[in-house]
């Protein structure tokens, strides 16, 4: 699927008319029908700023994978405030999660 599809597809997801994905990314409606009609390309800071009203990660719009392994498990393995036992159980739930997502 290409990055057109997945930005139409999240924003029928999210019910956004394209007008309203075009207010919130701050691009025009043109802009989008031309982004959803894979005549256009963003730029990466566009590209964030999808990402971020579509509520996806830029990886996802790009590639079509989810990041939240590599983004989450470093954010866990970082956090200080969590024990040892804490951070392993919640890192095998986000693998596992994965796992079952990916019918592994």
């Amino acid at each position: 699927m290409s990055l057109a599809k997945r930005i139409r597809i999240r924003r029928e997801t999210l019910e956004l008319t394209q007008e309203q994905l075009a207010t919130a990314v701050r691009v025009s409606s043109q802009y989008i029908s031309l982004l959803e009609q894979g005549k256009r390309v963003p730029s990466v800071p566009t590209l964030a700023r999808f990402a971020e009203v579509l509520e996806v990660t830029g990886d996802y719009l790009t590639t079509g994978k989810e990041a939240v392994i590599s983004d989450t498990i470093p954010a866990i393995r970082a956090d200080g405030k969590l024990t040892i036992e804490a951070k392993k159980a919640m890192i095998a739930t986000v693998r596992e999660f994965y796992r079952s997502k990916e019918g592994r």
